[in-house]
């Protein structure tokens, strides 16, 4: 089992252990569900796509090949920049 140690504030501590106690739970429980609860928030806005060899090499050859120009693309590439506007 791991272990994990840090210094903070005394107000820091002293606001995590007031929303501890409207939880009903200890410090120790608030702090591991709060930190478990935004790693997973994190995770999610990182999702993870697996290929297999086949799809990767297909999935890089669309990236690099080149576009072929539209009506759509030839119009914006014709357009001046916002800031030079």
């Amino acid at each position: 089992m791991g272990q994990v140690n840090f210094r903070m504030k005394d107000e820091r501590l002293s606001l995590i252990d007031r929303a501890a106690a409207i939880r009903g739970v200890t410090r120790t429980e608030f702090v591991l569900r709060s930190s478990e609860a935004a790693a997973i928030e994190t995770l999610a806005e990182r999702p993870i796509i697996a290929l297999d060899d086949d799809a990767y090499d297909a999935f890089v050859a669309a990236l690099d090949a080149p576009v072929a120009p539209n009506d759509r693309l030839k119009r914006q590439s014709a357009r001046r920049p916002l800031w030079e506007r």
